[in-house]
């Protein structure tokens, strides 16, 4: 029975009470009852099944491998975040990876084990995958281009476009930041094609104050008005990965660090005194 109805058959006062209020509340007393079956149905939920891509077909990620497994243990020695090593993927025959594209098929002819880190377009699409050496191979990284239109910049499928965006040089670098990607290697020419804000962007280029490369690169990005790090004098790792594997804050750094304008131009003067 609905609640009018039960008050009424306890109490009548009580009852007279409750008209007279939901009355002068200008609710209805006598409201039909609802079968509490109707109130609690519950609808099955029907889920999507993820299509397996070729890459999962192809590859573990290094997060479902055991513990000891090589590349989790090379993972864990460089201290890369836990929760980002489902990013990372493992190949144990680096011939396989010709399967994501056949145009490759001559030029390997090794058959190690290696990490793989996959580049996403902004569309979520593979574009292609790096493949980095395990074992102190004289060729460390291998490039792999799926989607040749297509610029190689790592976390492009992770990023929020309304925060801050850190730009780093390698994709392990990236791992250590909040929101960042990388352009493997100094190719930060990239960024120029990318419909991202120029505000929102930090560039982080290693710390190699003695490499020319390096240093005709970041004095050309202070030149097109971005946000850089400049390290500061006390830094002596070359990069994020090897300042955390030193016990040093490396985000704390980067976020003291950044300067732009004519600010930069005078640390970057410092800097490459160094």
């Amino acid at each position: 029975m609905h609640f009018g109805s039960f008050l009424k058959q306890l109490d009548n006062f009580q009852y007279n009470q409750y008209v007279m209020e939901r009355y002068n509340e200008g609710l209805p007393f006598n409201k039909p009852h609802q079968k509490i079956e109707d109130k609690f149905k519950m609808v099955e939920p029907v889920f999507e099944k993820k299509e397996e891509t070729l890459l999962d077909k192809l590859l573990d990620r290094v997060d479902t491998l055991p513990e000891d497994h090589e590349v989790v243990q090379f993972c864990l020695k460089r201290k890369i975040p836990r929760d980002k090593l489902k990013r990372l993927y493992f190949i144990d025959n680096i011939k396989n990876i010709v399967q994501l594209s056949d145009k490759y098929k001559d030029k390997i002819t090794t058959e190690e084990p290696r990490l793989v880190i996959p580049f996403y377009n902004t569309i979520g699409q593979l574009s292609g995958v790096t493949c980095r050496g395990l074992r102190g191979e004289s060729l460390r990284y291998l490039v792999i281009k799926i989607k040749e239109e297509d610029p190689l910049i790592f976390g492009m499928n992770e990023i929020d476009k309304d925060k801050t965006i850190y730009v780093t040089e390698g994709p392990l670098d990236s791992l250590f930041l909040p929101n960042a990607i990388a352009v493997g290697g100094t190719s930060f020419g990239k960024m120029e094609t990318l419909d991202l804000p120029k505000d929102k962007l930090v560039m982080i280029i290693d710390n190699q104050p003695r490499n020319k490369d390096v240093v005709r690169v970041l004095d050309k990005i202070i030149d097109r008005h971005y946000n850089v790090v400049i390290w500061p004098q006390t830094i002596e790792e070359k990069d994020i990965n090897e300042m955390v594997e030193n016990g040093i804050d490396a985000k704390k750094i980067v976020a003291k660090n950044v300067f732009s304008g004519l600010e930069a131009k005078m640390k970057f003067t410092e800097w490459k005194r160094c």
